[in-house]
């Protein structure tokens, strides 16, 4: 049975749009904005060129973190999430689902789908695998509002 937290975190995922995502090289992090979907799992998906500093590092090093504004307009409760991961670059058969979800939520159609999945085009696929998941909810957890969660 899926606690409140549990609930809520798979909700903000599947609904999110837009994360942060640090990556690091050395003694060295960095930081992008990226849009993402999510699959039931709660991988996270975002399509990016290999040429990108945050692709660079993920294919060095594959452990990022993430962070998914939820909401934080001035005057509102602040939630949001912090997510230990590990990223990569999809091969393969792993490519056109991600792609098509993708696809799916940013309004690409079936032609890009293909072309990502042959590699015809430079973006890539990539992948974030959760491993560590920290709901930041001041609106439904006033109290306690840090709740950790491992997928």
């Amino acid at each position: 049975m899926m606690t409140k937290a549990e609930d809520l975190i798979r909700e903000y995922i599947r609904e999110g749009h837009m994360m942060q995502l640090a990556s690091v090289s050395g003694e060295q992090p960095w930081i992008c904005t990226l849009y993402f979907v999510a699959d039931d799992e709660l991988n996270l998906y975002w399509a990016s060129l290999p040429t990108r500093r945050h692709s660079q590092e993920i294919t060095a090093h594959s452990s990022v973190a993430v962070a998914i504004p939820v909401q934080f307009q001035q005057g509102k409760k602040v939630i949001g999430l912090q997510i230990e991961a590990k990223a990569t670059q999809l091969t393969g058969a792993d490519i056109t689902p991600a792609a098509q979800l993708y696809a799916e939520r940013f309004g690409r159609d079936a032609t890009w789908v293909d072309d990502i999945a042959r590699g015809k085009t430079e973006h890539r696929m990539y992948r974030c695998t959760p491993e560590l998941i920290v709901l930041f909810d001041e609106q439904h957890f006033p109290h306690n509002t840090r709740i950790e969660w491992r997928p």
